[in-house]
């Protein structure tokens, strides 16, 4: 099974309508992730920012799936590189962005569902300082892989760009088959948060609590 996020933007003075529409066509989009291969999609909005949560249950690229051509009058456009091996008339754009895995707390394994509760799915968004990127994704590899499956196994961080979202789903939990990590080195900074602080440009005029990381609306 593999776990896939993706980015997308609404368009300028279209986010509620974004909002309202995504969830009135919840079984026509539950329908088309089915299709393509997807369970267990979440849908999370915050002013322009739209992320994706989901699982793919087989083999999956991220090709497989995109908003349907009518979210085009709300949706930001990206280029998409074109199939020359085949003549189509495909669009020659697409409306999300598959983002880069840079952690995952726990990797999944035949227990990953299983009769587990779900109290809460919860998506966030961070921006990092654009020099800082590099910093960021080498302390959480050296984290991940030297203390892997060690406080949520559905945590993970997505990017695009400067951009970041995690997702989570509460209660945590741990797999009980634990995974012997890359690194043996113990080398992560015990004061986590104060390291990581500085790689963040924090939110203006956020409320308490979330001048990093900003929790987002869950649409479905």
């Amino acid at each position: 099974m593999q776990r896939v996020l993706f980015y997308s933007q609404t368009r300028r003075g279209t986010a509620n309508q974004f909002k309202q529409i995504v969830k009135e066509h919840e079984a026509a989009l539950r329908e088309e992730w089915g299709t393509a291969g997807l369970e267990q999609a979440a849908v999370f909005a915050c002013d322009l920012y739209v992320c994706v949560y989901a699982e793919a249950v087989s083999r999956f690229s991220s090709s497989m799936w995109d908003w349907p051509v009518s979210f085009e009058r709300y949706l930001e456009k990206w280029p998409k590189e074109p199939d020359t091996s085949v003549s189509t008339n495909e669009t020659l754009h697409r409306l999300t962005i598959p983002m880069i895995d840079v952690f995952h707390d726990g990797i999944p394994d035949e227990d990953w569902r299983g009769n587990h509760s779900i109290d809460e799915r919860v998506g966030s968004i961070a921006r990092l300082k654009p020099e800082m990127v590099p910093s960021y994704i080498y302390y959480h590899y050296q984290k991940q892989e030297e203390s892997p499956n060690s406080f949520n196994q559905t945590y993970m961080i997505g990017m695009h760009n400067r951009l970041i979202f995690s997702y989570h789903e509460l209660p945590s939990r741990i797999s009980s088959n634990t995974r012997q990590g890359l690194l043996t080195t113990k080398q992560s900074p015990t004061n986590w948060h104060e390291v990581m602080y500085p790689h963040f440009d924090l939110w203006e005029e956020a409320i308490e609590g979330q001048q990093i990381w900003r929790k987002m609306e869950r649409l479905l």
